[in-house]
């Protein structure tokens, strides 16, 4: 049997108890479980839900310090990031609890047809789908973890939830499922809504793959969403999958930007260091006028240099940047600055790679995600240089613009970015996620396998609701939320 233990970033050392990984029927006993929990959430009024995500969110924020300490020794991410991360996690499931009490996310209608129609009343509902698997992410230990905006959305929809803990916080995912396992009972919410498992991919596939479990939430790598995604659609009922899977986000720094080289490169270094370079919104890919690219290349390596040492959040991360860094060395034309590795635990060094227009559209491994402190530098001619080189760009959560509006850059990044981005920022950078309902995080293919769709905000609750019509039925057999609507 598997085994997964906690691991200190900073040293590498093993630390706290061991954690199983789950076998299929261990899956299958969680399964059954959630769909027993199922059907008393379907039944639940939205109030009542709405009371258990207060009460987690109360209950997270009471072990906010002891929670932050206990994620720092798996994730090295930092006290004060974690502590923000709490809030941002509590702030996510207060959000939807303000929604349920509005009722919005039902959707209801109601209609009463004229004479000769097929129905004379037909009235309408958002459902919840079922029983959601979540796998959680590496990076964000409670904010897209057991806790995360994933299952609080699904909750919020009335569905139970089984998270795949993410091994790289085993210990603080236990312990975030532990204040969960009292706070939600407690409010009125049935035991077990939300259960974690633990384990790698068979344990993942064993729940992707289990017939009664109705919709995927996930947020990691292109590769592991792009699994997830094609197990879902050859079940014998395939189901959706809502993966954020990965981003370069581009940026396009217009020549009317560079009035200041250097505060340009630091406020970009700022962004690509930002958390070790472990953001999916990092801004991994920079395209800049080629009359100042090798000043800027400079100014942006003499940032990075200057940053804190880097330990990323697991062995196996550090080794797939390290490969992909290297990978990008082998491009020939390009040329590539990287710094210094802290020499324990996890370390690693900052890079930036360089190249042209040309040597960007003909390789294909500088589109490739490099998930750590690190950015590609595209020196670019004028715009139909940058027009030629954004084509050959896929899918993004974000694309920015820097650059006075009138600036034809800045107008031909803007149409191809809107194309290519779920979301667009302007003079600032993509690095920090409003939780608001007009976020939209996701986006085009690779990005996120459903770009209808976000991960983060109050509209995230819809991936988890079906809508059900009613027609020509009496009060009594009808959900709470129909009766008495449009019957008059």
């Amino acid at each position: 049997m598997t085994v997964a233990r906690s691991v200190n970033p900073r040293t590498g050392a093993e630390f706290g108890p061991d954690f199983p990984d789950a076998d299929t029927s261990q899956v299958a006993a969680a399964v059954a479980a959630a769909v027993e929990v199922a059907e008393v959430m379907a039944g639940l009024a939205p109030a009542t839900i709405a009371d258990g995500l207060l009460a987690a969110a109360d209950a997270l924020d009471a072990g906010s310090d002891a929670l932050a300490a206990l994620a720092d020794g798996e994730t090295a991410l930092g006290l004060p990031r974690l502590i923000g991360e709490v809030a941002r996690t509590t702030g996510q499931l207060r959000s939807f609890a303000v929604m349920l009490r509005t009722g919005e996310h039902l959707d209801v209608v109601a209609t009463r047809l004229s004479a000769g129609a097929p129905a004379r009343d037909l009235r309408r509902v958002n459902v919840p789908v079922g029983v959601v698997a979540v796998f959680a992410a590496s990076n964000f230990p409670f904010a897209f973890s057991v806790a995360g905006g994933d299952t609080a959305s699904a909750l919020a929809a009335g569905c139970p939830v089984i998270v795949k803990a993410h091994y790289g916080h085993p210990q603080t995912s236990r312990r975030v499922a532990e204040i969960l396992d009292r706070a939600l009972p407690a409010a009125g919410l049935p035991q077990r809504a939300v259960q974690v498992l633990h384990g790698g991919a068979d344990t993942g596939q064993a729940l992707v793959t289990h017939p009664d479990v109705a919709a995927v939430g996930f947020t990691g790598s292109t590769a592991g969403g792009r699994a997830i995604s094609d197990l879902a659609a050859r079940r014998r009922v395939p189901i959706p999958v809502y993966a954020e899977q990965g981003s370069l986000n581009p940026v396009v720094v217009a020549p009317s930007a560079l009035a200041d080289v250097a505060a340009e490169a630091r406020m970009l270094a700022g962004s690509v260091s930002l958390g070790g370079g472990q953001f999916c919104t990092k801004p991994g890919l920079i395209f800049v006028p080629a009359t100042l690219s090798d000043r800027f290349v400079a100014e942006l390596v003499d940032c990075l240099a200057r940053t804190s040492p880097v330990h990323l959040l697991t062995e196996k991360i550090r080794e797939q940047f390290t490969r992909a860094v290297d990978a990008a060395t082998a491009v020939p034309g390009v040329q590539v600055w990287r710094g210094a590795a802290p020499a324990s635990g996890f370390g690693a060094a900052p890079a930036v790679v360089s190249a042209d227009t040309g040597t960007f559209i003909g390789a294909p491994g500088l589109r490739e995600e490099l998930f750590g402190p690190a950015a590609v530098v595209i020196s670019v001619r004028d715009v139909a240089d940058l027009r030629a080189a954004l084509a050959t760009v896929g899918g993004n959560l974000t694309g920015t613009v820097h650059g006075d509006p009138a600036d034809e850059w800045v107008l031909t990044a803007v149409w191809l970015l809107t194309h290519r981005a779920g979301r667009l920022v302007y003079a600032g950078v993509p690095t920090g996620v409003a939780v608001d309902p007009a976020m939209h995080h996701g986006g085009p293919y690779p990005a996120s396998s459903s770009a209808r769709h976000t991960s983060v905000g109050t509209a995230a609750i819809y991936r988890f609701l079906r809508p059900v019509a009613y027609q020509d039925f009496p009060d009594e057999l009808l959900p709470d939320a129909l009766r008495g609507v449009g019957s008059g």
